[in-house]
């Protein structure tokens, strides 16, 4: 693995564990007959609309199969964050969330985003080796780093990471707020 995509991943890495205490600490407050619902549930889906700045996932509840195990989803449920807005919407409700939280999630999400343009143009420079019949890869398949200066909004991100790191290491070290671990959905 390069070592820019190394600093992409650490960096990804560190701002999901920071923007996710927003989303965490709601999740404790909300109100008993949310915890009814219980059950497997898998993430099927998740797409970031960069024009609209929305970010949409669903949800699938399920049941398991008594003999191989398997997951069966019975039912999909999609939640939208409007970043702009700050919102969060389920189920015809919307709630507000923190401008902070939503700056974290897009910082997040405009890596992917970055990584996503440079993967295309990767593929356009015909980077790589084709895979075999077998789905094996031809061997050596390398990854090619943009070596171009940097854009202002990347400069920024690269900033935002920096202060983000520089706040996580602060909790660690006990001289911050706490930090929350993003929950697995699980049953």
């Amino acid at each position: 693995m390069s070592s820019l995509l190394k600093y992409w991943f650490t960096h990804l890495a560190v701002l999901g564990l920071l923007a996710a205490p927003g989303c965490a600490q709601e999740r404790q407050e909300k109100a008993p007959e949310a915890k009814s619902a219980r059950g497997p549930r898998r993430l099927e889906s998740v797409t970031w609309n960069s024009v609209k700045r929305e970010l949409t996932w669903v949800i699938s509840r399920g049941e398991r199969d008594q003999k191989t195990g398997a997951y069966k989803p019975l039912s999909m449920d999609t939640y939208l964050i409007n970043m702009d807005k700050a919102t969060m919407t389920f189920n015809g409700e919307t709630r507000g969330f923190s401008k902070q939280e939503a700056m974290n999630v897009t910082a997040l999400l405009d890596i992917i985003a970055k990584y996503a343009i440079e993967s295309t143009l990767w593929w356009d420079q015909g980077h790589g080796r084709r895979v075999n019949e077998k789905d094996e890869p031809a061997g050596g398949v390398t990854r090619v780093g943009s070596e171009r200066p940097q854009s202002p909004s990347t400069v920024e991100l690269v900033r935002r990471i920096a202060e983000l790191e520089r706040l996580l290491r602060d909790v660690e070290r006990g001289r911050g707020a706490p930090v929350l671990r993003p929950a697995v959905l699980v049953e």
